[in-house]
């Protein structure tokens, strides 16, 4: 299968956060039977410059696939369109649903040359998702429909959970295949018994207001024990990180906060690994990649149960609590914080075990292999 996909950031890139992991992933582990070139853009998220490491407007070869780095204005749009017009491809990939240079205008190109066409919209209808810009995004939507664009048009889910959120969106009658995204296949090296008394937990995402740092630190507004706050990510809106910062400063003696910078991908794991808490109660996330790094560092998560990770506490591997509870979210870190050294470990230990069973299984990979042989066929 030849497979010409679209995502909006792509390898050097890293600020794009979990879309390009997915799709990384995917080329990792399925390039031995299926051929993918992939078109993206010519530099990292919030840049204004293009990439330096690579031939921009051209193809690269990238690690398992070819590569073309769109440049910005109407050249990228031409270039879309004569290779798309070229049609050395079986199926169209787009991994997102409102971007209008990566999905929507290749999308139009597509059905004109009645080409088969995958959605993969990476969470973007959860209902987190669509609170943000909701006028905007639901014009699109519309517009969506009544140029019939999702008919004859697969779209991937990730879980049942985005499968509910596309059918809300779209209607009922859409053509869904659930296929997870493929995690991480990385593990820590080591996990050492910490002998100190200091609870240290870690936020790493896009500064953006999906990923709600804002609400982790009102929470932790309230927590009495003494508490660490990391935070890694690049900081996409400047503005919601003003006031998060404003929150930090008024912050009691007892909660430490600092701002880490930005992590690269291989440098993920490694770190946070020296943390003894995941916490991020994000809006929505079709997946998750930097949760599943977070389980693969041997880290216990607390997050929103907006995501596919359920049921976190009856595994053992952390907690998935209301965003209408906030009071339940500070109770697990009061209760964290008070555990010793060993109890942690103990926990860490559980987690890694699980982290390991869970990313060494296949299902994943099978169910974006078909797929991709489901469209194939239809």
């Amino acid at each position: 299968m030849r497979i010409l996909t679209f995502t909006g950031y792509y390898l050097p890139g890293y600020k794009g956060g979990g879309p390009i992991k997915t799709v990384k992933n995917l080329f990792d582990q399925t390039s031995s039977s299926i051929s993918y070139k992939l078109i993206t853009s010519d530099r990292d998220l919030g840049d204004s410059v293009p990439y330096s490491s690579v031939v921009c407007g051209a193809w690269n070869e990238v690690d398992n696939a070819k590569v073309f780095y769109v440049q910005s204005g109407a050249l990228g749009y031409k270039q879309i369109a004569i290779i798309l017009l070229e049609k050395q491809y079986d199926i169209v990939y787009l991994n997102s649903f409102f971007s209008p240079r990566f999905s929507l205008f290749p999308m139009l190109i597509a059905k004109m040359l009645k080409q088969k066409v995958i959605v993969g919209p990476r969470g973007e209808f959860s209902k987190g998702a669509l609170s943000l810009k909701a006028q905007k995004k639901q014009s699109f939507i519309n517009l969506y429909k009544t140029l019939r664009l999702h008919q004859d048009t697969v779209f991937q889910a990730s879980s049942k959970h985005e499968a509910d959120d596309i059918r809300k969106a779209l209607g009922h009658k859409v053509d869904i295949q659930i296929a997870e995204d493929i995690g991480a296949q990385e593990f820590v090296k080591t996990l050492p018994i910490r002998n100190i008394n200091k609870f240290n937990i870690v936020f790493v995402s896009r500064i953006s207001p999906m990923k709600n740092l804002l609400t982790a630190l009102e929470i932790l507004r309230t927590v009495k024990q003494v508490v660490n706050y990391g935070i890694y990510g690049p900081i996409e809106d400047e503005e919601y990180w003003e006031q998060c910062q404003k929150v930090i400063k008024d912050l009691p003696k007892n909660i430490q906060v600092e701002y880490k910078g930005e992590l690269l991908p291989e440098e993920v794991i490694e770190t946070i690994a020296k943390y003894d808490l995941f916490f991020m109660p994000t809006k929505g996330e079709n997946y998750g990649h930097v949760i599943a790094e977070a389980l693969c560092a041997g880290l216990p998560i607390l997050i929103a149960d907006t995501t596919p990770w359920r049921d976190l506490e009856a595994k053992g591997i952390g907690w998935d609590l209301p965003l209408d509870d906030l009071s339940a979210f500070r109770d697990v870190i009061e209760q964290l914080a008070l555990e010793s050294p060993n109890e942690r470990y103990r926990m860490r230990k559980k987690v890694l075990k699980w982290a390991r069973d869970k990313f060494s299984q296949r299902n994943a990979i099978d169910a974006n292999i078909a797929m991709f042989q489901y469209v194939i066929n239809k």
